[in-house]
């Protein structure tokens, strides 16, 4: 088949977008999740309309992958096919993600946001293996695609404007795209196959999810993601465990790692992985794993973990199991820490040694007589190496205190650097006295103790594997636990990291606390809305936002509110996060205008921030006023997720 030409691509999708006919939908905008695994294989899945004339559109299993999806099939060079949507008209700014697949790299493959008036925002696929968007009438390429890969496509398309954004697999490829056509609503989503070509295309996932605009305030833009290579430093971790253990598939969403824009991550280095002869080590899947993340500008920080089975007393090989306790196991143990911290100490810097000791019922003596056994090698191999301990299950004080306590009467308290700990509590806002008095406990031993938060996330899913998995969560909820962790920490000058990148596989059940939603076959699916709400927070907080202790705030509302507030190194700028936070995050976004006062304000432009969604408002003269560093904003919208009323200068746009 000829190669299309740029003319060519036009007129193409030109031919499918003359005739979109936009299905009756419901009297509002709705929200859509069509995965499709409950229709029936053959059929027109419900609430879709096949149209163009070229061919089908019916649900098909995915080979290899128990999974269903929408298949279309195009048989005819004189006619397209096309399968529709509809959402209901808004004038609300729309978020689009599909996963969108093609057989071949012949023929051109379209996924569409619809208005009346047609195509006013596409992604598409073209005839010669390129990735495409449009704005207004011109072509932006997106890079190459290859056949029979999927692709997690997301389009956030705002009428108000009348631009457009787009991601491919995590990353941001092109923003402020002018509408295709003019349009002051959208109302129905559609995928094809185009004229004049024959072809299979493959769609899945396919979700909407309408934004009504906070304000009537301008939007000024969008924050714009930095990857973890040009952020370089911050304090925001991304977690990556269970590797060890095969419960994800590090291949699948390696790509979705440097764009998020955590500049670490935490993976465990698995020694009954690694060594399944005794005596012999097998790094080969260690050294791809802390290649390729350096490689994208994520330092690992390994944790040394689990026991070994191989070796009697080699202690238990995953979580809740007990350390190494025979001399041959121990023996061996040491042997595998000099070995590790040898192979990877240009590379790694941070170590953990074992995780969650208090769940497992290690006793405190057996587990610091370990801590400083290990610690001692580590310390030998690497002298400038920073030694975290503890790994608490919750933030359970008194097993660190009895810990540092043994360890110091040991006279080793010199080889700990810092403490970490798991807080999972259904309100994220909720655990801050805890660690409150465990900062106090680590003071008693050394100021210069550091607190870590070493695991933390939400599920976004009902009966979820693991902590808080009994409540009724949604991807919208764990968006927003996800960031009100993240700045409160951040806020509070605590290194934080985000559990975990990938949904995990345990023997039972899923654990849903990934950033990205994976398969049963622990292949990528998509990215979920905590994985945007993460890539923005970590564009905006860097370690050049340094924050501000004890920073002076009024409100006039009855309802408890979060404020972090930071300060941008070198001009002072601020940036304040404020939210409702007296309960769990909830799947209502509505929000309440609030008059909020700083009293000790840095703001020459003042803009609000959803880090949520990304998007950013001008705050209009009439809505703030300054008296000397006083500086008061009315009709600010607050809800249960974090906003930041800002500086335009320390936002990325």
């Amino acid at each position: 088949m000829p190669r299309h030409t740029p003319l060519h691509l036009a007129l193409a999708l030109t031919l499918v977008g003359v005739t979109v006919a936009v299905p009756a939908g419901p009297a509002h905008a709705a929200d859509l999740a069509d995965t499709f695994d409950g229709a029936t294989v053959g059929t027109t899945p419900a609430g879709w309309t096949v149209g163009g004339g070229g061919g089908d559109a019916t649900v098909a299993d995915v080979a290899g992958t128990g999974d269903r999806s929408l298949r279309l099939t195009d048989t005819s060079t004189a006619a397209p096919v096309t399968a529709t949507r509809s959402f209901g008209v808004t004038s609300a700014t729309v978020v689009a993600n599909a996963r969108l697949r093609a057989a071949q790299t012949t023929a051109v493959v379209g996924l569409h946001l619809d208005s009346v008036a047609g195509h006013t925002v596409t992604v598409a696929m073209d005839g010669a293996g390129r990735l495409y968007t449009y704005s207004g009438a011109t072509r932006v390429d997106l890079g190459a695609y290859t056949a029979n890969r999927w692709y997690d496509v997301r389009i956030v398309a705002r009428p108000g404007t009348s631009t457009a954004s787009v991601w491919i697999d995590g990353q941001r490829r092109a923003t402020n795209l002018s509408f295709r056509v003019g349009a002051t609503s959208l109302a129905a989503v559609q995928v094809g196959v185009a004229a004049g070509d024959t072809g299979t295309a493959w769609v899945d996932d396919v979700r909407t999810k309408t934004e009504p605009n906070p304000v009537s305030w301008p939007q000024v833009g969008t924050v714009a993601p930095r990857s973890a290579a040009q952020i370089g430093s911050s304090k925001l971790i991304v977690g990556a465990e269970t590797l060890d253990r095969d419960y994800t598939d590090y291949q699948s969403y390696k790509g979705y790692l440097g764009p998020l824009g955590a500049t670490r991550a935490r993976f465990q280095a698995g020694w009954a992985k690694t060594e399944k002869v005794k005596g012999s080590y097998d790094w080969a899947w260690l050294d791809t794993v802390v290649n390729d993340a350096v490689s994208r500008g994520v330092r690992p920080w390994l944790q040394t973990s689990y026991g070994n089975p191989i070796y009697t007393g080699g202690g238990g090989a995953g979580l809740g199991g007990q350390v190494p306790s025979s001399a041959e196991a121990l023996a061996a143990w040491d042997a595998w820490v000099r070995a590790l911290v040898n192979r990877y100490s240009d590379r790694v810097d941070e170590w953990e040694i074992w995780n969650e000791p208090n769940l497992g019922g290690v006793d405190t003596t057996v587990y610091a007589d370990f801590l400083v056994r290990t610690a001692t090698r580590v310390r030998a191999a690497q002298p400038g190496a920073v030694i975290w301990c503890c790994a608490l299950a919750g933030v359970e004080r008194s097993y660190a205190d009895a810990v540092l306590t043994r360890v110091r009467s040991l006279g080793k308290l010199d080889l700990i650097d810092g403490i970490t700990y798991h807080p999972y509590n259904a309100n994220p806002d909720a655990s801050y006295e805890q660690v409150r008095l465990l900062r106090v406990t680590a003071d008693s031993f050394s100021p210069d103790l550091l607190i870590r938060q070493g695991e933390n996330g939400a599920p976004s899913r009902p009966n979820s594997f693991g902590a808080l998995g009994e409540l009724n969560w949604t991807e919208l909820a764990q968006a927003k636990w996800m960031l009100r962790r993240t700045i409160a920490d951040l806020g509070r000058g605590i290194s934080t990291s985000v559990f975990s990148i990938s949904d995990l596989h345990y023997p039972s059940k899923v654990n849903s606390k990934g950033l990205v939603r994976t398969g049963t076959d622990k292949k990528v699916r998509y990215a979920k809305p905590s994985y945007y709400a993460i890539q923005s927070a970590a564009a905006l907080f860097d370690d050049t936002m340094t924050p501000i202790n004890g920073y002076g705030y009024t409100d006039d509302t009855t309802s408890p509110v979060a404020v972090q507030a930071f300060r941008k190194s070198g001009t002072g700028r601020q940036s304040v996060a404020l939210w409702f936070n007296s309960a769990t995050p909830g799947d209502d976004n509505t929000r309440t205008p609030v008059t909020v006062t700083f009293s000790a304000g840095s703001f020459a432009d003042p803009v609000y921030v959803d880090p949520r969604t990304g998007a950013v408002y001008d705050i209009p003269a009439a809505n703030w006023s300054q008296s000397g560093t006083s500086y008061t904003f009315t009709g600010v919208p607050l809800y249960d997720s974090p906003i930041l009323i800002a500086d335009r200068s320390v936002i990325g746009l």
